[in-house]
């Protein structure tokens, strides 16, 4: 008796679809890994201190890249390959969610920062004028 719950395959209207998703989430993935590099050679050259910024933002830019180069490679897979269609497209979407969990956190805590930094100056500004 197989434990394997039966796979499902698409058609072929339905891989085209994810065919061209898989290209558009690739080409995504390739302009995230060229920024995060051209952003770390800029921070490098610039051998200012501020440059640690741009070199941790490279680094989350790269990573969110590569997590949707894989999850691009995963879609491709549903097309290229037959009988495991569902495994192949959850792994997509895993990786997707992985890359936009990262991207959350990023957005969250670059907001609470601009909050933080948005009432500190508020207050020093404040001190001043008094």
């Amino acid at each position: 008796m197989d434990s394997q719950p039966a796979q499902h395959e698409f058609t072929q209207a339905q891989n085209e679809i994810l065919a061209k998703t898989a290209t558009w989430t690739g080409l995504f993935a390739w302009i995230m890994m060229i920024s995060a590099g051209l952003m770390a050679l800029g921070g490098i050259l610039s051998g200012e201190a501020s440059s640690i910024g741009a070199l941790i933002a490279a680094a989350i830019y790269f990573i969110i890249g590569f997590t949707f180069r894989d999850a691009a490679k995963s879609m491709r897979e549903v097309v290229q390959t037959s009988g495991n269609d569902i495994d192949h497209l959850m792994s997509a979407v895993d990786k997707m969610g992985s890359a936009f969990k990262v991207m959350g956190i990023v957005f969250l805590v670059g907001a609470i920062a601009s909050v933080v930094a948005t009432v500190g100056i508020w207050g020093w500004m404040s001190s001043l004028s008094s």
